[in-house]
């Protein structure tokens, strides 16, 4: 008994301690962090479908790049450029620009869970001007 109630004072007296900076930091990284979930959410589902797109096709494949904070998917069809997943103004050529092709993902190789989530941590966590294309 004398041990539960130590560890009910100790934790009493650090709640009352550090409680309020604690409910602060959590109101102020809220909407950040919401925002690095709906990034990631968004990725996956763009990613989804440019997979969907390029197993439709011959030779299809994919690559992931980005434009500002956005993560785009291009879909390829042998080596020429089809579309890109989610939708954006911007012309293939431009996303295309200093891309690495050799990093095409082919629907019939599935990344491993370990590389999707860090590529989408990379992703979620990426931070450009909104206009820049990289």
């Amino acid at each position: 008994m004398a041990g539960r109630t130590r560890l009910v004072g100790t934790v009493v007296r650090l709640s009352v301690k550090y409680g309020p900076p604690v409910w602060v930091a959590s109101q102020a990284l809220r909407e950040p962090a919401k925002e690095a979930v709906h990034k990631i959410i968004a990725s996956e589902r763009a990613r989804k479908s440019a997979l969907a797109h390029a197993r439709t096709l011959s030779e299809g494949s994919i690559l992931k790049v980005y434009r500002g904070d956005q993560s785009l998917w291009i879909v390829f069809t042998g080596d020429t450029a089809i579309t890109v997943h989610p939708p954006t103004d911007v012309e293939l050529g431009a996303l295309l620009r200093g891309a690495d092709l050799t990093r095409r993902i082919r629907p019939d190789d599935p990344l491993p869970p370990k590389e999707r989530v860090r590529d989408a941590t990379t992703s979620a966590l990426r931070r450009g001007k909104p206009d820049a294309i990289n």
